[in-house]
């Protein structure tokens, strides 16, 4: 109630932090309904994940209720069909009698009431009682409600509603909104009738039993066409639990069922926007349930894991549970409303005792277990360890793990989300442990930077904040963040107001500037696109490991292979239970499926496709003891990752309020002072340094890996790698009428190696090849004392990807010899060419790059400095052609210059941080918007600036449409041509919704940049023989 409650108040979702740990609906203690056996699906890689804030125009919320038209059929000349702006209608509210208030309520957002629908189909509604019949059984009124909704629609009723009222008024028993739709929409897709039943109806569904967002969505899904959700209305007004102590006032009713409709609308779009979907009504099934009964899931028809015949939820669950609620309707038994079960507010304590040295850790290991038994999480809480009958002594099991001395990392956490001596304290952790320290998405602290590279991990996620050829050579490991757990197919936002200078510094941003991470990165489209990106990251840093982090999804297996195949050392699985600095509080709860059946699908797909020795596989999401590191080592990871364990050890006391930057044992804060704490109304604070430590997260983890070898040694073994996939080793040890993980508890045999095929197997040369060969001949002549070089190369093709990346990196690292005395080493590739897709690739000085022909998607991609200039080339008949770049150009880039004198396509300067561009492509024709299709005639194609924090950009021709999209600094000097249709309102008409820049005339700074920047495009194309093209562009 209390996320209803802020719907109504605020207009948005809540916010919240920390992670889930509440249980799966499955194992729960308290009652559950349908929905929350289910899990929401996002995007993994292809068919990315849409940032609804910032690109609003591209999405829909319309639904249709009524008779739709055959593809190929016209209209039936009696068809109703009802178009709504939003999937909800209002209803009647017995404490409020303005009818005609409600009425204009709806008609603002594009929807309308109830009623008002039945009366425009008249003859042609049909209304049922969505309840069970007290003499029935669940599986048995479901039945008779879609005979009776087929019979219906086959008599003309192109609207039916089903309405639980019957069930609150307690003539009927309780029937789950979810199973009715679901099972109405499967009856009339199925029905022996052409056409099809389902497109002559539109199914409205009238439920007090819908709570929340997630709840709506899964039901949208399922197949309703619209939802009156009269209780979360009722909540939102104050009506309900307890009903209303006074009338409702106008302006009350107005603004909470105003709030409610605006934030269940963007809600339910940014749910679709999580697995690539801009329209509503695309978004279908896109979830997965855990510990259904297979007939129940059939019914569904969506994916569902550990439910068999006669275990899971059950028709005969369903009817105890319909039981339980009629005598709580007619006041038998009290009926109360009792949260779920929290596991970390029970333990946290104990666990900051044991950092502390003040607990020993089996104190705080025979917690756990107690309350694992008692109130059970977690998958990995009802599976039991087989011990051995021939133990290993503790002291003589290895744990270690290719050279760290055991299996664990502290999984990765940004600065930013942390406050500086916190993220200092687990990188120095990692190093004294000898283990694994992964960073987050916000950049390096400068002085960390190459300091521990065995135990450092660098992450390169969508922001690509302080991502830079630097900050790749100065670690061991890179971590690609396709998904967070805690927030999977979401970006994140960091406040202008926490945005200080150190942060600014560190992210190479501007400080008070609002950084937003997107919700998927823009350089990755596809599997191809990953190898890609895996190929240049180890072009940039060759001794590097890759790891390529992942959400849980249903599909999770081919994924993997997917992403081995495409060069992964390492395959991070990321469970819906992990932590975040901060994310809406739904997402928390619903997206994303446990790290369990993540690893098991991964290593079981990874082994069936013979893959399983080319990667590891690391794993997080909520891990609190090696019993849990065990559990997961045997259902197929090699290492586990911890990170709100490494919080508590530094003093966190899950307050669940990092997101409000207000931390008072100063972890997730950047206040660092009492005095500056008073000076910002903290509630309370406690200095770092007064209970945080390095140190102490040594303790935790020290005692850890105790842990880890004493239940090692239980199971018998002297390499704790030996136990890999011996999910053999483990037991359902509860819940066996509620969760069958039979399917789970055995290990996969290895695959038979197959026949070599006649020839042998087909290799060709890497994709980066030449530009490791141009590092080759250019530390030759390097060591002869040439430090001023020019490399010309006449034959580059798009086979030849991320060319000068390996040279720069090679510079970065010192392995050329007399780097300091280098002065300028440039690129050129002529001929027409066009170089294939990373060209110039974590660019810096000295290396410079020249193309005249054009090039492909990713070019100067977090570059940090030098010239790169895609010029014209000449064709066979001597004409100057093309002059283009692909996707993403100038991807983070932090500085250089950047000279393009052709197009650009989609996503041009996204996430730019500081370089400065010129755009030379022309306007060849009047514009005409009325045409459509704006990006395709543009020069620039679409999104160009989108997340832009600083920079400067020259636009010589048509910008393209949605420019801008979340840009919060930088400037774009663009040129208007109203003789050629672009005006300063066809600008205006490009600037995407929702943006916050501003037109504003050219200022004397905006002189000189213009001046500055156009004179260094005229020189290089004067230097390049193309003074004709250079002419019309002089003052």
């Amino acid at each position: 109630m209390e996320i209803v409650k802020s719907l109504s108040e605020s207009g948005k979702e809540q916010m919240g932090s920390l992670g889930w740990d509440g249980p799966l609906a499955a194992i729960s203690n308290t009652r559950a309904n349908l929905a929350d056996f289910f899990k929401e699906t996002i995007a993994v890689v292809t068919n990315p994940s849409i940032d609804r804030e910032r690109e609003q125009a591209q999405f829909s919320s319309q639904v249709l209720i009524g008779c739709r038209p055959e593809i190929a059929a016209g209209r039936e000349e009696d068809a109703t069909l009802i178009r709504l702006e939003i999937p909800l209608l209002l209803d009647a509210f017995p404490e409020f009698d303005d009818i005609a208030r409600i009425r204009d309520i709806a008609t603002k957002h594009g929807t309308m009431l109830l009623q008002d629908l039945a009366n425009i189909f008249e003859g042609k509604v049909a209304f049922f009682s969505m309840g069970c019949p007290m003499d029935t059984t669940v599986d048995r009124a479901v039945e008779s409600l879609q005979k009776r909704v087929v019979e219906a629609v086959l008599n003309g009723a192109q609207c039916v509603i089903l309405d639980d009222n019957s069930i609150a008024s307690g003539d009927e028993l309780y029937m789950d909104p979810l199973l009715a739709i679901a099972a109405v929409d499967k009856a009339l897709r199925l029905a022996d009738y052409t056409p099809n039943l389902r497109r002559k109806v539109g199914l409205v569904i009238r439920t007090g039993a819908l709570r929340d967002l997630h709840d709506l969505a899964i039901c949208l899904s399922l197949g309703a066409n619209a939802i009156v959700p009269y209780a979360m209305y009722a909540v939102g007004l104050g009506t309900a639990p307890r009903g209303s102590r006074k009338p409702l006032v106008a302006e009350q009713v107005e603004t909470s069922l105003g709030n409610t409709l605006k934030a269940i609308h963007a809600g339910l779009q940014k749910i679709t926007s999580t697995v690539g979907c801009h329209e509503l009504r695309g978004y279908g099934h896109s979830f997965s349930s855990i510990g259904l009964s297979r007939n129940l899931a059939n019914l569904l028809g969506t994916p569902n894991y550990f439910g068999s015949t006669g275990r899971g939820l059950t028709w005969t669950s369903l009817y105890d549970d319909a039981q339980e609620r009629a005598q709580e309707f007619r006041g038998e038994t009290r009926a109360r409303l009792k949260n779920p079960d929290r596991f970390y507010p029970k333990m946290w304590k104990k666990a900051e005792a044991v950092a502390h040295g003040e607990l020993e850790f089996d104190d705080y290991t025979e917690t756990l277990l107690n309350l694992e038994e008692k109130m059970p999480v977690s998958l990995r809480h009802i599976l039991g360890l087989k011990e051995s009958s021939a133990p290993t002594k503790p002291d003589d099991v290895d744990i270690s793990v290719k050279g760290y001395d055991m299996p664990v990392i502290i999984s990765a956490m940004s600065f930013g989300s942390q406050g500086e001596l916190a993220y200092r304290s687990y990188a120095e952790a990692a190093h004294l442990l000898n283990i694994i320290c992964m960073n987050g998405e916000g950049g390096e602290i400068h002085d960390l930077l190459g300091r521990h590279p065995r135990n450092r991990g660098q992450q390169v996620a969508s922001g690509r904040f302080g991502v830079n050829i630097a900050f790749l050579n100065a670690a061991d490991y890179i971590e690609i963040k396709i998904g967070q757990g805690a927030k999977p197919g979401e970006g994140g936002h960091l406040p202008g107001n926490k945005d200080t200078e150190q942060i600014a510094a560190v992210r190479s941003t501007t400080p008070g500037v609002g950084l937003i991470s997107p919700s998927n990165n823009h350089d990755l489209y596809s599997i191809e696109d990953l190898a890609q990106l895996i190929d240049e990251l180890k072009t940039a840093n060759p001794h590097a490991k890759v790891s390529v982090k992942l959400p849980v999804v249903p599909g999770i297996g081919i994924i993997a292979v997917g992403v081995a195949k495409a060069g992964a050392d390492i395959i991070t699985i990321t469970g819906y239970t992990g932590g975040t600095g901060a994310a809406r509080a739904h997402a928390l709860r619903h997206v994303g499926l446990p790290a369990e059946i993540g690893v098991w699908l991964a290593h079981r797909h990874l082994i069936e496709s013979g893959l399983r020795d080319d990667v590891e596989i690391w794993a997080d999401g909520g891990m609190k003891s090696g019993r849990d590191v065990i559990k997961m080592v045997c259902l197929g990871a090699n290492r586990v990752g911890f990170a709100t364990l490494a919080m508590v050890a530094l003093g966190c006391t899950i307050c669940r309020g990092c997101q409000d930057g207000t931390c008072h044992v100063g972890i997730t804060t950047h206040v660092k002072t009492k005095e500056e704490a008073e000076k910002r109304a903290f509630k309370a604070f406690r200095p770092f340094e007064e209970r945080g430590s390095p140190h102490s997260i040594v303790t935790m983890f020290d005692a850890l890996a105790d842990d880890i070898r004493k239940w090692a040694g239980k199971m018998g073994v002297r390499n704790l790698q030996d136990l890999v996939g011996r999910a053999d080793l483990l037991y359902q040890r509860s819940h066996h009428d509620r969760i069958d993980l039979s399917g789970l508890l055995h290990s996969v045999p290895r695959a038979q190696l197959t026949p070599a095929q006649p020839g042998g197997r087909r290799i060709s040369r890497p994709r980066n090849t030449v530009s490791k060969q141009i590092t080759d001949i250019v530390t030759e002549y390097v060591s002869k004392g040439e430090y001023e070089l020019t490399y010309d190369d006449e034959q580059v093709m798009a086979m030849d990807r991320a060319l000068g990346t390996h040279l720069v990196g090679a510079i970065k690292r010192k392995a050329l010899p007399q780097v300091n005395r280098i002065r300028a080493i440039n690129l050129s590739f002529s001929n027409s060419a066009i170089p294939g897709n990373g060209l110039a690739a974590f660019i810096d000085d000295p290396v410079n790059v020249l193309v005249e022909g054009g090039a492909q998607d990713g070019v100067g991609k977090c570059a940090t400095g030098s010239k790169v200039s895609i010029l014209k080339g000449l064709n066979h008949k001597g004409r100057r052609l093309d002059g283009s770049v692909g996707k993403s150009f100038a991807y983070g880039a932090q500085g250089g210059l950047f000279l393009v004198q052709g197009d650009a396509d989609t996503r041009a300067c996204i996430r730019m941080s500081g370089a400065d561009v010129v755009f030379g492509g022309e306007i060849v024709e009047p514009l005409d918007d009325s045409l459509g299709g704006m990006g395709a005639r543009a020069n620039l194609k679409g999104y160009a600036f989108e997340y832009m924090t600083s920079g400067r950009a020259v636009v010589l021709g048509d910008p393209g449409p949605w420019m801008c999209a979340g840009m919060t600094g930088g400037v774009v000097y663009q040129r208007i041509q109203p003789e050629m249709g672009l005006t300063i309102d066809a600008v205006r008409h490009r600037i995407a919704a929702g943006s916050v820049v501003e037109i504003q005339p050219l200022d004397d700074d905006g002189h000189n940049d213009v001046r500055e920047l156009l004179n260094e495009y005229i020189r290089t194309l004067e230097e390049n023989h193309q003074s004709q093209a250079a002419e019309p562009l002089y003052p």
